[in-house]
């Protein structure tokens, strides 16, 4: 059994821009150390850096109300976004995997359940919406987050209709009005409570089934074919120079680099006895 390390993509990245601020290209720096971080921490023979695509279906569904209500980040943003993205294609053994119609939610749940069934999975991100993975297969998917370096447990109770009750207010979905977090765990863990809720309240089952069709993972099945994965090369002395031309000195200098890059060696054998 492998072990296959799943970095939730543009999480990490805003964790970055959080960590260095407004300073230049102080993301990438950022977001470069925690991939390296996250590799030598857990070591694993597969390593996947998952990235958004348009999750066409829920803007669809919730009429463009759907993640409407964050703000956008400046052009420095995601300008350090694409070359996190770029040098990490292109120059380390961690894949970067994405599909256009897709969140990156959806395509780590289809990594860890369906394409990496028989891995034991580590998935990296603060986001709780995978806790439901930990609920299905909690022996071999983990969840660790960064922020609080914990692994995440699941709830005792069903926690996309819980969420589904609640709402989920990070991504604008409106709960049910009058339902806080102590109501929702009751209404899932005692016995008919949620069918006499709905019995005596049937305007909000709609709201109900609506938001677990936009809680829950989507099914890639039959369109897995579409997600693409990057096909890096072992040119470090590129990558050095590269880090280099952007001012990251700190990572590059004589005594650092070796030490850096050595992190990803036998994630490099790994990968390129895969791909052999």
């Amino acid at each position: 059994m492998r072990h296959v390390l799943i970095i939730d993509g543009l999480n990490l990245i805003h964790r970055a821009r959080v960590a260095m601020g407004e300073s230049e290209n102080g993301c990438t720096f950022a977001a470069l150390r925690s991939v390296r971080s996250l590799v030598e921490r857990f070591k694993p023979d597969v390593a996947y850096f998952v990235l958004e695509g348009v999750p066409r279906r829920r803007i669809e569904a919730s009429e463009g109300t759907y993640k409407a209500q964050r703000s956008s980040m400046d052009d420095s943003f995601w300008n350090q976004k694409r070359q996190i993205t770029d040098i990490i294609s292109r120059h380390l053994p961690v894949i970067v995997t994405r599909h256009a119609d897709y969140e990156a939610d959806d395509v780590i749940a289809h990594l860890a359940q369906k394409h990496h069934h028989d891995d034991r999975v580590t998935i990296v991100s603060t986001d709780t919406d995978f806790t439901q993975l930990l609920q299905t297969d909690n022996r071999r998917i983990t969840l660790y987050s960064p922020i609080k370096d914990i692994f995440v447990e699941a709830p005792p109770y069903d926690y996309v209709r819980w969420k589904a009750l609640r709402g989920d207010g990070a991504d604008n979905i409106p709960g049910i009005p009058g339902i806080g977090d102590k109501r929702a765990t009751t209404l899932v863990t005692e016995e008919g409570a949620l069918e006499a809720y709905f019995t005596k309240k049937p305007d909000t089952r709609a709201i109900f089934e609506h938001n677990l069709s936009m809680i829950g993972f989507e099914d890639l099945a039959e369109t897995w074919v579409g997600t693409t994965f990057s096909e890096p090369a072992r040119q470090n002395d590129k990558l050095r120079g590269n880090l280099q031309d952007l001012g990251i000195m700190s990572l590059t200098n004589d005594k650092t680099w070796p030490k850096w890059i050595a992190s990803f060696d036998r994630l490099w054998m790994q990968f390129l006895s895969q791909a052999a």
